[in-house]
Parts: structure tokens; sequence; C-alpha cells
């Protein structure tokens, strides 16, 4: 009988091109067994009882529908079908789950390398140190690209988001370009919360508008599979090595000194998986990241929460703004730059005014009230006027009158 892990290995690593010669010798059998295994269509399993078939058969399609979602993880796999109803045991589940999880590994290991320019990592990592003589806890961001390995790492004093957002401008600029999308570990600096299935995200706003100003796609890494930000992992280790038992003056010297071997340690290594030079990977890579020379630096934009009132304008800076009427009661996050004013409800944004000159003023889209004026008004105004008027005009609306 053969083995349903040994079917499996056989038969993806044939449909990956490896030659049958190349697949005996890998696993240590005849090249013959490797052709009567693949002329096998499937695994022979082995007997499972009647009572654990018919317990699992119920959620096997909800089960195959969720494998990738959980990175094919039997654990978390038993976990949510238990809240479905599931009465057999774990081991079924693991039984059930293994031979699936063994052929996806050895894809999913092809398939995450990606093309130049595509990609990027981002976390944070911490470590002790010591800077002017004294043992500081330092915070370490670092930036690697998917396909070079080339990084950028910078040590901060803290995790928050100017230090963040700095971090990244540093590392874009520093790297001459910005790669089509950044992958991130579940940080609050990126993601304020995503359902159950993992599919659908709460983006933190500010970063959501960071992204956008400079084009690239914020993907935060999916549960059960830390192989999906491995790149990143093994640079923050590769950089607390580098500072292990060194001494500095400053910040700004270990920063000075983790550049520089960045430049000349780090760039010109053979790395591990790729056998080639970060720095010439880099070369192929470079010109099709996203330009950056031409942004100016990101304002981190003030923020603070407010309440939407009957009347649809919020208040902020002894102005106010409208929202659609439909947020009326809800409570939604205004931003400013300086220069415009941005309301976010649930991580969408849901208006955008020019900030008003000025005080007790206020700037209206007639849009916003398309449908609750509908019957005041015959004609709605076009989707983008906006007025600004005195806020004595709006006082009716608080009270339920029309504009």
């Amino acid at each position: 009988m053969v083995k349903a892990d040994l079917w499996h290995e056989i038969h993806s690593r044939f449909r990956l091109k490896e030659t049958k010669k190349s697949i005996a010798r890998a696993i240590g059998i005849s090249v013959q067994t490797v052709r009567k295994i693949l002329r096998q269509k499937q695994p022979e399993r082995y007997s499972r009882k009647k009572q654990e078939s018919e317990l699992l058969g119920p959620f096997q399609e909800y089960i195959l529908r969720r494998l990738a979602a959980v990175g094919y993880c039997a654990q978390a796999i038993f976990e949510e079908i238990r809240l479905r109803g599931y009465q057999g045991s774990y081991p079924t589940v693991k039984r059930f789950v293994g031979p699936l999880r063994q052929e996806a590994e050895i894809e999913a290991t092809i398939r995450f390398e990606t093309p130049p320019g595509r990609q990027g990592q981002a976390d944070w990592g911490q470590c002790w140190t010591i800077i002017d003589g004294k043992r500081v806890k330092v915070h370490l961001f670092v930036l690697t690209l998917g396909y070079s390995r080339r990084m950028y790492a910078v040590a901060t004093v803290d995790e928050k988001m100017p230090a963040f957002l700095r971090s990244h401008e540093e590392g874009f600029a520093f790297l001459g370009g910005v790669p089509r999308e950044i992958v991130y570990d579940n940080l609050k600096s990126v993601v304020l919360g995503r359902d159950f299935e993992g599919s659908r995200f709460e983006w933190n706003p500010i970063f959501w508008d960071f992204s956008r100003y400079y084009g690239f796609r914020p993907a935060p890494h999916r549960p059960y599979r830390p192989q999906t930000k491995g790149k990143v992992e093994s640079g923050v280790k590769y950089v607390k090595r580098f500072l292990r038992g060194k001494e500095f003056t400053s910040l700004d010297d270990l920063n000075a000194q983790l550049t520089d071997w960045i430049v000349n340690v780090a760039d010109q290594r053979v790395h591990g998986t790729t056998h080639r030079q970060p720095a010439e990977m880099f070369l192929e890579e470079k010109d099709l990241l996203l330009p950056v020379a031409s942004h100016r630096a990101y304002v981190i934009e003030e923020r603070s929460l407010r309440y939407v009132p009957k009347d649809c304008l919020v208040a902020f800076q002894a102005n106010r703004y409208s929202v659609p009427y439909r947020l009326a009661g809800k409570r939604v996050e205004v931003l400013t730059d300086g220069e415009m004013i941005k309301i976010y409800h649930a991580g969408e944004l849901v208006s955008c005014h020019a900030r008003i000159e000025g005080s007790h003023r206020s700037s209206v889209q007639m849009s916003h009230y398309v449908g609750l004026i509908k019957a005041a008004k015959p004609a709605a105004a076009p989707a983008d006027d906006v007025e600004i008027r005195d806020l004595a005009v709006y006082e009716r609306l608080a009270t339920g009158g029309v504009l």
C-alpha cells in the first residue's frame, strides 16, 4: 500500500516539472516505483471508521473552502467546525487535512517567490543595546524587497504612527522606489480589524491614505501563514545579530553604522535562498519599483473622532464639513494635513473638503443630502457642488428643517 504522503509528494514534484529520475533520487526510491505511483490517480487511503466519516462528512465542503485561508492548519479547522456543530475528534480532522497540506506546502514554496518590483515585506522588531553608556530598548523597522532581498533598516525610539510612516519614507528613498505591494503583520498601524474569515479588513485610515499617496497596496499577512512574511522576519533577526555586543554614542550613530553595514555587508553577502547577492539582484529590480523622487514628504495628518449630528455637518477646528446624510448619528474620523479635510467612516473615505480659512463657516457638498431633501428640492445640485455658507443657514437642519 502506497502511503498518502508519498503519493502527494511524488505527484506534486512531477507537476512542478521535476523528472522521474530526480524524484526517485530525492526520495530514495526506484524510478520504477515513481512511475507506478504516477500512474495511480489517487493515493490508497486507510479505511476509517464509519462513525468518523459520518461525523466529518457534512463539514468537508466547508473544510476544503477554508483550508487555504487558515494555512492548512488542522487545529484551526477543528476549532472552526466545532463551533458549527462538529462532534468528532481532532485526530480525524488532522488525518483529513494532512495529505492536502503536504501537497500545498511544496506548491506554496514555489508560488511565493515574487517577480522584481512586485512585493516588499515590512515589520518591527525590538532589542536592547548600549547607547551613550546606557542599556536602552530600540525598535527596529525593517523593509525587505521580496525579489532581491535587499533591505532597509532603521532604529527608532517607538513604533507609533509618525515613526512608522517616517521609516517607510526613509526606506523608499534608500531603495530608490516603492514596491507595488507591501505585506505586514497584523499591526494596528495598518489594520484596525478584520472579519472572521480574514478576507475583509478595516484599514487604519491614516495608513490607508499614506499607501494611496505613494501608490502601493498594503497586504496584511494571512493568519496561520507565517511563511507569507518570512523574508522580513529573517531580516529582523539578521539586523539584531549586527547589533549584538555593540555600543553606540547615540541613536544617530547606531543608524549610521546600520546603514553602512547594510550597504557593505548585507547587500554583498550571498543570500542563503537565492544564492545570489542582494545588490546584484537589485539591479534587476530597481527600475521596476514605483517612482518616489517626485513625492514630497507625507504630512502626518491631525486626526480627531467626531459624531455626526442631525444636520450632517461635522464640527472640526471651529468650522463644519458635510458628510453623506446616511451617517447621521455615526462616529467618523476627521483627518487634516493642513490643506484638505478628509472624513472616514469604518476605514472608508466618505467626504473630502478643502480646509476652510477662518471660523464659524461650513463647507457643504449638496450631493451629501440627495435623498434626504429630495421632497423639498425637486432638482438636486450637481454631485461636485461645494458651497461655503455661514453656519446660521444650517441651524434649521438641526431641528429637522431643510436647506
